[in-house]
């Protein structure tokens, strides 16, 4: 899709909208039943997340409700990067019982709220596009779980002013990398967190660019994609962790407040 499928739009890149419509949710679930309805993720049955078919019918459907251009619709695939990095909490491979989880460029956000199911003190799930925010939210809401939504760019930003004082203890990121200088920034931003006691778990599934920068390999797996999107039948998908210096102990932190 857009970058990321290698199926750019004649138009592409189009401008962030920074703002959304106080109606946004109504809206996004209206679009979403009728061109990416929820459905069973592979590699996470339990799990229920927007499954675009076709890409370009869901993106002009997305303009015209919200009244102008808007980036590639991100929001409506359930990426392999992240199906896998839900499948590794799921299987408890990612510790994140009682800790507090920064989902990097969430997209759909099935991975913070895989995190959430399984016991995370407080998820937030942050992208670039605040649709992408809300359709999280909305996922959230659907599996009976809440994350708390951030509009910012998880890679440069502050991560006391995202996630607040002392930032996260378990970091994830799957297939956010789609151009090399994304590439590079996840790689410094990787260290700097792992350099603060973080644990860094990243998803890849054969993307440009992506370098895993020494991290131990976790898991692999074969995830069934839509070929109208990623333009193959399937992805191989490899989860990575770079441990933190609290690697030791799992428990984390409570939330802040709680």
């Amino acid at each position: 899709m857009g970058a990321r499928s290698g199926k750019p739009r004649d138009d592409w890149p189009t401008p962030m909208r920074t703002s959304l419509p106080s109606d946004a949710p109504v809206r996004l679930r209206a679009l979403l039943a009728r061109h990416a309805p929820s459905r069973p993720t592979p590699l996470v049955p339990s799990l229920r997340a927007p499954a675009a078919v076709d890409e370009l019918p869901l993106w002009q459907a997305a303009e015209a409700a919200f009244g102008g251009p808007l980036p590639a619709p991100f929001w409506a695939v359930a990426w392999p990067g992240a199906q896998a990095l839900a499948r590794g909490v799921e299987d408890g491979v990612v510790a994140v019982v009682g800790r507090v989880v920064f989902d990097v460029g969430c997209g759909s956000g099935l991975a913070g709220v895989a995190a959430a199911r399984a016991g995370a003190a407080r998820v937030v799930v942050v992208d670039v596009d605040p649709l992408a925010v809300q359709v999280a939210l909305l996922v959230a809401a659907d599996h009976g779980v809440v994350v708390h939504g951030v509009v910012a760019d998880p890679i440069t930003g502050d991560d006391d002013l995202i996630v607040g004082p002392g930032g996260a203890d378990v970091v994830l990121a799957g297939d956010v990398v789609y151009n090399v200088d994304v590439g590079a920034a996840l790689v410094q931003r990787a260290r700097a967190w792992r350099a603060a006691g973080k644990d860094v778990v990243l998803a890849d599934s054969g993307r440009p660019f992506f370098d895993a920068d020494g991290a131990a390999v976790l898991a692999r797996h074969d995830v069934p994609v839509p070929f109208a999107v990623e333009g193959v039948a399937s992805r191989s998908v490899t989860l990575y962790r770079h441990p933190g210096g609290h690697a030791g102990h799992p428990g984390g932190r409570r939330a802040h407040g709680d």
